[in-house]
């Protein structure tokens, strides 16, 4: 009898929840405002976005989602105070909302809140009462991924394109979850559906571009970014990616450029403007230039003391000066903010536990610094774990163990041939090997993956240093 009651009561509550509106305003303009800022976020512009729903609650100031996706803005933009002070405001507006609103806030108020299993389990919650919600199945996607659980997110993702086809968000994600797994061919097929499920938009160019930049093809990389660029001169991500490939390639002046104009696109707040003053420290530290990247790291964490970039380059600087006191109280800080957001079970902890082995590795403790590595291993994906895999081959590298480093080498060579970094650190391992053959081999991969790289980008400079003691013929200008 109770079983059958439970049954009605769900039958009942489902039906309710299919007949509900989806959206609680009374104001249509406020309505069809919404829908397009929807679609601005969807499309990942966040500046116009934020303007389209704040104009939303000028119309219908008690509009709740409205509140909610403004959160979900401030959010992707980094802002975690305004996005907190939003959410609240959509807590506040919770009871005139429909159960469908409800869930989607109360999901979204765990989130913010760094309270992701939470989360998770409401996201779950919405599922099984709107099973045709396909962004739902994205966002749990999402946390599976957190969660290092990849093939889960993956099934997700491929839920969400069941109920509903069209929604290219969900074809993205799936491209971005295979390239995870290292099946780039997959992840191209279907970066090239969300190309055509959205042409005229400038991400799904962009979103292609980060495929082909995983996989070392620059040069497509570039041509795809820039192409996103036709589609939306402004659009932020694609400006700063173009940076990021130039960062790469060692053409640190041009990186600058982009980066200077991609701030002038983005939603200006303190936690942007601090991303960018770490950004260039980055430029800085790849010249050598470690206390300059010191001073704009501190100015960084002064304007946003939670910039995880502007933290993480500040302990590599300090382990280039052997400041060592200095880098393990800032790796402590680190931590104890992955402690404040929940995130130490997270696939997040892969770079914390890769910067703790580069601590140990630079005093010479290199069972902790292998130790460290085993650890960022449970972390990562197939893909995501080819840094570990640069890492140890230092390791060994300094050990002297150089079939060890040269097998951890293979593993970080696997889903990018063109990896710069490992394959500067396998040029050291043949030059240290006394393979004169290969040292030049691979030195002049990497000579012509930096043809046009500014003079005083660092690893260029060692790389030259190396060809010069190998081989008195190589032309190295």
């Amino acid at each position: 009898m109770k079983r059958y009651f439970s049954i009605l009561i769900l039958s009942l509550t489902l039906f309710a929840c299919n007949e509900e509106p989806k959206l609680t305003t009374n104001s249509a303009e406020a309505r069809k405002l919404y829908n397009e800022g929807v679609n601005l976020l969807d499309k990942f512009y966040y500046a116009e976005a934020k303007s389209t729903f704040e104009r939303v609650l000028q119309l219908d100031s008690n509009f709740a989602m409205a509140s909610a996706r403004l959160a979900l803005v401030h959010r992707r933009t980094d802002n975690e105070a305004d996005a907190k002070t939003e959410i609240a405001r959509a807590i506040q507006k919770y009871s005139r909302a429909s159960i469908r609103e409800q869930l989607f806030i109360r999901m979204l108020d765990h989130s913010i809140h760094f309270r992701h299993a939470a989360a998770a389990a409401v996201a779950d919650s919405f599922i099984s009462l709107y099973p045709k919600e396909a962004e739902i199945y994205v966002l749990r996607g999402n946390y599976y991924e957190l969660d290092k659980s990849f093939d889960a997110a993956l099934a997700m993702y491929r839920k969400a394109i069941e109920a509903d086809t069209s929604y290219a968000l969900a074809v993205m994600s799936l491209g971005y979850a295979y390239s995870a797994r290292g099946d780039f061919d997959k992840a191209i097929e279907a970066m090239e559906r969300y190309i055509r499920l959205a042409p005229d938009a400038a991400d799904p160019r962009a979103s292609f571009a980060d495929i082909l930049l995983r996989a070392g093809r620059y040069d497509e990389a570039l041509e795809q970014y820039k192409e996103s660029l036709q589609l939306k001169p402004d659009y932020w991500y694609s400006i700063n990616k173009i940076g990021d490939v130039y960062t790469t390639l060692g053409r640190l002046n041009e990186a600058d450029k982009q980066f200077e104009l991609g701030i002038t696109k983005m939603v200006m707040n303190n936690q942007i403007r601090a991303s960018h003053l770490a950004t260039v420290g980055i430029l800085q530290f790849l010249r050598g230039k470690y206390d300059e990247t010191i001073r704009l790291c501190e100015q960084s964490l002064a304007l946003d003391s939670t910039n995880g970039k502007a933290a993480f380059v500040r302990v590599y600087a300090l382990l280039k000066l052997k400041r060592f006191d200095e880098a393990g109280e800032m790796i402590q800080l680190i931590r104890n903010e992955y402690v404040r957001r929940n995130l130490t079970e997270s696939s997040a902890m892969l770079d914390f536990h890769i910067l703790q082995a580069k601590f140990f590795e630079e005093q010479g403790l290199f069972d902790d610094a292998i130790a460290a590595c085993d650890s960022a291993m449970e972390y990562g994906s197939e893909l995501t774990r080819t840094d570990v895999h640069h890492e140890l081959a230092e390791i060994h590298l300094k050990k002297g163990e150089f079939d060890d480093a040269l097998a951890a080498l293979e593993e970080a060579l696997r889903y990018n041939a063109n990896f710069p970094d490992a394959l500067l650190t396998l040029t050291k391992v043949y030059k240290a090997n006394g393979d004169r053959q290969m040292t030049n081999g691979i030195g002049n991969r990497l000579l012509e993956l930096w043809k046009n790289a500014d003079k005083d980008f660092q690893p260029l400079i060692e790389l030259k240093k190396i060809l010069s003691k190998s081989s008195t013929t190589l032309s190295i200008s």
